[in-house]
């Protein structure tokens, strides 16, 4: 499923990466919401901005919130 999932955003994380390095010099920390090539804006909290794309592009399309971090944290679930 996540590998399903990645396929689906594969414009948007390739996006992601290829913009990170310049994003990080002023927005680490921060989250960005991506549909396509384009990104809708950047936001203090997770919730703040999937509010933002949800209001923007609707419930019933794929766009990307993913937060702005030079090394991404790993989470074990037991």
């Amino acid at each position: 499923m996540a590998t399903d999932q990645q396929a689906r955003l594969a414009v948007e994380l390739e996006y992601f990466s290829q913009h990170k390095a310049e994003w990080l010099a002023h927005k680490t920390g921060q989250y960005v919401v991506i549909k396509e090539n384009r990104p809708l804006g950047f936001y203090p909290s997770f919730e703040v901005a999937y509010r933002a794309g949800a209001a923007t592009f609707g419930l019933e399309t794929d766009f990307l919130v993913k937060q702005i971090l030079e090394h991404e944290p790993v989470f074990l679930v037991l």
